[in-house]
Formats: C-alpha cells, structure tokens, sequence
C-alpha cells in the first residue's frame, strides 16, 4: 500500500498493558421521570378510522367485487375475490338495465364460488350511474361509489402512464373497493329529496346565467350608448330593463315621438317606468344618430333587446323554480331548525339543504364543509409554509349557496358581524365570508343533527 493508504490503528505495549481506569457513577442529582408512552387519538382521527371500518365492513368477507366501467351503450367489467381475478365480461346494454341483465350472471357466479353476496363500484358518470345505481337498487345488489380523482391517480399509481381502457378501470375499480377508497355518494333517499336536488341545481344555474346577460347588457349598452350612465346606474333594474326591451335601431328610434316612445317602454315594463330617464334615452340617441362617427347604432341595439329579453325570461325562471324549491323545503323537519337561525335567509337555507341532501349522513360538521370543497388546505413542509387556501374539491353549487348565507347572516346577526369584523384584522373579506360560511354549515349540521333549536349562547359557540 503507498504512502497516501490507510493504516489501522496498532496499540502499542504501553497502551496494552496499561490498566483500565475504575468506572465511577456519576451521581444523580435530579430523578428521572419515566418517558411517556401514552397516546392520544383526536376525535377527527377516531372518525376516520371508524369510516375506514366501516367502509371494509361493506367489502370484505366472501364478497364478490364487481368493478364497472360505465358507457351508455358498452359496459366493461371485472369480477375480483381477495385480490384474484376471476374474469372479465363485455355486455352490450343501456345503464337502466344493468341490474336485471347483471344479476343472475353476478348471483351465478356467486354460487360457483362459494360467495355470499356482491359489491359493485362504479364511478359517477355523467347520468349513467344514476340509471345504474336505480337498476341495482331494484334488484336488490350494493352499489357503492368511486371517486373519479381515485380512479385517475391509481391508474397511474399502476401504470406509472395516463393510459386509459374500460377493462383495465374496470379492473381499478376492484382494487379500490379491496381497499375500501370510496365514497359514501348515495342516491337520494326519496322522490322528495331529489326534487330539492334537482331544483336547487337548476336555481344557481338560472342564477349564474342571468348574471351573465346581465354583464353582457352592461357591455353592449356601453359600446351603444356610453351616455346610458349618466341617466340610469343599474339596467338590470325595472325601468332599464324596459329600455333595452324596447330598443330598436337608432334609424328606426329617431322616427318615433316621445309618447310612442314611452308607450313602448311602458308596454315592457307593466307601466311602471321613470318617465324621465326613458326621455332622456331617446334624446341621446337623437344625438348619437345624428353624429357621424358613431357605428354600432343598427345592430347592437338588437343585441341589446334580445339580452334583455333572456334576462327576463332567466329572472320569471328564476321566481318560479325558488318558489317550487321553497315549498319542498317547508315539507321537511330540518326547515324550522335551520329557520331557527336568526337572520338567515329561507332561499340559501333551502338551497344548502338540497345540495348537501340529508345532513344525518355526515359524520361531523366539517365533513359538510368539505363536501362543499370550502375548508382551508394547509400548505408546509419542513420549515416553509405556503399559503393556504380552500380546495374547491367539492359542490360549487353548496359553496354558493353557505357564502351567500354567510353574507346575509354577517349583515342581519349580530354574533355572526362580530365574527366577521374578528377575521377581517386577519383575513381579506372574501376568505372572513368563507370562514363564516363555513361556521353556517357546521352550525347547522349541529342543529339538525341534535334536533335542537338555535339558541343564543350555542349559535355565538357555533359561529
């Protein structure tokens, strides 16, 4: 070995014979206490853990998991027992009929195998597994719900690609039911609770869609007639939705007399119009016509009436279909509990109701906020934290709904504004109406849940 090796160490005769030194104790001053070795579970932990079990429960024993890859036409689907895979099985068939045509071939199976009953998992698929879970339902086999998201990232977790066929997510769909990653997704339990779904859906989408006209009519209106904003501040209100209703093209507009041209807007507007500001339109588009360099006076003015048009039809829409929603929500016991809440509005409270659906199926409050993807998303590692923020993994239509509420309850309730004026030293006033949403869907979760009323001491805890 050269000069730069590496020796190991030789003790000399000195170091050999040299006796080892007496061991002394150290004295303790102090006792020690002994370490520890208890632990704590929180409540949020023993929740999931007993989700966890219960969702096994539904799964293990002599089972049979069914995965299917739902189609409208062509179904795909994977038969599994403890992790063995005992086929695959391609069936031509409409989703509501899934049931009878799977049955006996599921309970053959099961005969032939020794099995007790089935378990079938598909994802939520545009209509189709509505149509497929009734079909189940009506001939009497489990059903249980695969989160899209899961089915997705196990694909890759197993292929390490994005690669997607309807047998192998059909084979997916198995592996998560073995391991019990579902969801507690259900139909609705009665004719009743579907209709609030249904309506309740179709209510925000009346809503963002009169919303839309409603910029889209501010836009034109400013592209047509700038000067619109010196005589009338909201046209989505009564008096400027007749305008626009009535508007023509500023050639045909200039032809008419004042009292034609009131009558017109008068005629839009049931007779309840401000006379004036009608007036004044008129004579600014007298001005614009007569200006040369103006372009947009013959066409816009269609777009302008036909938009408000579709306002008007959105907004008779809207009335009818929170009226229909209104009188289900009145029919059910949790109506005088959630009214209970002083301030809160019957609209939004009707609307949260139809979009979570039965709100004894959630474990907690806060799996109520998660269902509406409102609760806050911890971002950290190490020593760096990230800014947190709400997930919006959940039911936008639910989220609207509580931050409405949450407006409505921070302007009227006096425990609610402290709450709020709280948050606002901490938070922009967006993320403190979140919050308050978020203290709405807990507390009323509480109320129904419990059966108790609102009361004061409890809604300042609940808030």
């Amino acid at each position: 070995m050269g000069e730069c090796g590496f020796y190991p160490w030789i003790p000399n005769d000195s170091e050999v014979n040299r006796p080892m030194a007496k061991h002394t104790p150290v004295p303790v001053e102090t006792e020690v206490s002994s370490f520890d070795v208890s632990f704590r579970q929180t409540r949020g932990s023993l929740r999931e853990q007993e989700k966890q079990r219960r969702k096994l429960a539904r799964v293990q024993g002599r089972t049979l998991l069914v995965g299917l890859d739902l189609a409208q036409e062509k179904q795909a689907i994977s038969f599994v027992y403890k992790g063995r895979h005992l086929g695959r099985k391609r069936m031509d068939c409409a989703p509501q009929r899934l049931g009878e045509a799977l049955g006996p071939y599921i309970r053959q199976l099961c005969e032939a195998e020794g099995l007790d009953r089935a378990v079938i998992g598909i994802e939520p698929a545009s209509y189709f597994w509505e149509l497929a879970a009734e079909s189940f339902e009506a001939a009497g086999l489990d059903c249980v719900i695969l989160h899209t998201l899961s089915v997705k990232r196990e694909r890759e977790t197993v292929r390490y690609t994005p690669e997607k066929t309807d047998p192998r997510d059909a084979d997916l769909a198995c592996s998560l039911m073995e391991r019990g990653q579902f969801t507690d997704a259900r139909l609705p339990r009665c004719e009743k609770r579907a209709a609030m779904a249904a309506l309740a859906r179709e209510y925000l989408m009346l809503r963002a869609r009169s919303a839309s006209e409603l910029a889209r009519l501010k836009s034109f209106w400013g592209r047509v007639l700038p000067e619109l904003g010196e005589l009338l501040k909201e046209p989505g209100g009564i008096t400027g939705l007749a305008i626009s209703r009535a508007m023509l093209p500023f050639s045909e507009l200039v032809q008419l007399r004042e009292e034609e041209w009131l009558a017109r807007v008068r005629a839009h507007a049931g007779g309840r119009v401000m006379a004036r500001v009608s007036a004044g339109v008129l004579q600014r588009v007298s001005e614009a016509h007569a200006a040369a360099h103006r372009r947009s006076g013959e066409g816009v003015p269609r777009r302008i009436r036909l938009c408000a048009e579709r306002r008007a039809m959105l907004e008779r829409q809207k009335h009818d279909v929170s009226e229909a929603l209104l009188a289900l929500y009145d029919g059910f016991p949790e109506s005088v509990l959630m009214d209970s809440v002083p301030g809160s509005n019957r609209l939004y409270s009707a609307l949260t109701l139809g979009l979570a659906g039965d709100l004894s199926d959630y474990d907690c409050g806060r799996a109520l906020v998660k269902q509406a993807g409102s609760e806050v998303n911890e971002y950290a590692s190490g020593e760096w934290r990230g800014r947190s923020r709400i997930s919006h993994r959940g039911r936008a239509g639910l989220r609207t709904a509580a931050y409405q509420q949450a407006k409505m309850l921070v302007r009227t309730t006096e425990g609610f504004r402290e709450r709020f004026v709280r948050l606002s030293g901490r938070l922009t006033p967006k993320q403190a109406y979140v919050a308050v949403a978020n203290a709405w869907l807990r507390l009323v979760h509480t109320l129904v849940t419990t059966g108790q009323p609102w009361r004061a001491d409890a809604g300042e805890r609940g808030t």
